[in-house]
């Protein structure tokens, strides 16, 4: 008996395995239907691929920027219907040489990146072939109409166009208005007004200036405005344009002031040992008066919710009763690495870039923090207030950040020798000496910037 309920059970469990696979989908069968079908679609998914494009832009330093970029790409799918974009985040500095190995890597380039800018950075890439030259798109496109006077000037000193530029820079002085009220200070105008603002923070065991020694780009950004302001905006051209050199007196002297002001107290002795963002957050948690910065910070203030706390100005010239303007150049720009294939879609984006709807997008959000480089961005009011004052800053001239501009060997020697007046390594003579050297061994390389003929 129960071996006849078992054989009884062995058979209605074959009749059942045998019922399931009769109905099963044909794509889920081993016919040759299901087959055709399971190859096709990944064929269609690879037919795709062409309209996706890839970029690679800078990480994200909060989510208020990652957000400010996912708008970005919506309005551009929807302005190209069918159109996706793979955007990944990474170093784009060349610095690090992670973006030059990549490069010359056998992977895959993404098709578009937006590096951080500067005529210095670009040749790199272009003096060796990595990214392509883009002169038939600016005459068939339009750009240079299309791009602020200066953007296309500090790009086209030279034969070949290789970047489109995305933002422009203003570096200035980014305050916290509650630590400046608490102890009577007011908005400088004046280079006595600013030295009184940072001995009366001093003497209240507030560190006045803050900068990120071990970010030596928050060092330079400081010492763009001291020289600006103790030397003038044209002296500065004449250095970048090789035109007068780094141990002149007037520059000696700005390496002077900014080593009094270290000595003094005036920039915090614990810059050397932070980073950019510790010394960042130092000035937003009321840690510190005073951070130097490009409107990058912005996004962080709002991020905080701080926007009602902080405010900005430049340092007043040091010689006389002139308004200094923010210094800077081009923040980031968008280059073309050789081997992409996808150049038809690389150009839509790039128009895109320039065109009114990217701006509308970007200053249309409170939160957003760069300076699009676009002439159509000049006229449209930005909807967050800290960015309008930035923009209409540098509407009709910017000053010089000579990090931006100078070449490899003297960008190293700019910030080490920086960073070391900060620290009391260096003499003044002897870091602007130092500095002089260096960029003495990029002319001789062949590094050397043209002023754009007018």
């Amino acid at each position: 008996m129960h071996r006849t309920n078992f054989a009884r059970i062995m058979l209605c469990v074959a009749m059942l395995a045998f019922f399931i696979a009769g109905c099963q989908s044909p794509a889920s069968s081993g016919g040759s239907k299901g087959s055709e079908q399971a190859k096709a679609e990944p064929a269609a998914a690879e037919n795709k691929q062409g309209d996706v494009l890839k970029l690679l832009i800078p990480s994200f330093n909060n989510e208020t920027e990652k957000r400010q970029w996912d708008n970005v790409v919506k309005k551009f799918e929807e302005m190209n219907p069918g159109v996706k974009i793979d955007l990944a985040t990474g170093d784009t500095n060349t610095e690090s040489g992670k973006l030059t190995t990549m490069l010359q890597s056998g992977v895959t380039p993404p098709d578009a990146i937006l590096m951080n800018a500067g005529p210095g950075r670009v040749r790199i890439l272009s003096d060796v072939d990595l990214i392509k030259p883009l002169n038939d798109w600016y005459m068939q496109n339009g750009w240079k109409d299309k791009l602020r006077p200066f953007a296309y000037d500090l790009i086209s000193g030279n034969d070949n166009l290789y970047e489109l530029p995305h933002t422009m820079d203003a570096v200035s002085v980014y305050y916290n208005k509650d630590l400046f009220e608490q102890n009577g200070i007011g908005v400088p105008t004046t280079a006595g007004e600013f030295l009184n603002a940072m001995k009366k923070l001093h003497d209240n065991n507030i560190t006045p200036i803050i900068v990120g020694g071990r970010t030596p780009i928050t060092v330079g950004t400081l010492f763009s405005l001291i020289l600006q302001s103790s030397a003038g905006k044209e002296a500065v051209a004449k250095l970048i344009y090789s035109e007068a050199k780094w141990n002149d007196p007037q520059y000696v002297k700005a390496a002077e002031t900014m080593s009094d002001w270290a000595n003094q107290g005036y920039i915090g002795k614990e810059s050397v040992s932070l980073n950019l963002t510790d010394a960042k957050f130092a000035m937003l948690n009321k840690k510190a008066g005073m951070f130097i910065s490009t409107t990058h910070i912005i996004s962080d203030v709002v991020d905080q919710k701080l926007e009602g706390s902080i405010g900005s100005f430049t340092i007043p010239s040091l010689t006389d009763a002139s308004k200094t303007n923010p210094t800077g150049g081009l923040g980031y720009t968008w280059v073309v690495p050789a081997k992409t294939t996808q150049t038809e879609l690389v150009e839509k984006w790039m128009n895109y870039i320039v065109s009114e709807e990217y701006a509308k997008v970007v200053l249309g959000d409170p939160s957003y923090n760069l300076i699009p480089a676009s002439k159509a961005a000049m006229g449209i009011k930005p909807a967050g207030s800290q960015l309008a004052e930035a923009m209409s800053s540098i509407a009709q001239e910017s000053g010089y950040n000579p990090s931006v501009f100078i070449g490899s060997e003297a960008k190293q020697a700019y910030y080490q020798n920086l960073t070391g007046l900060i620290g009391g390594l260096v003499k003044p003579k002897d870091a602007m000496d130092n500095i002089a050297a260096a960029a003495a061994k990029d002319e001789a390389a062949g590094y050397k910037l043209s002023r754009k003929s007018n």
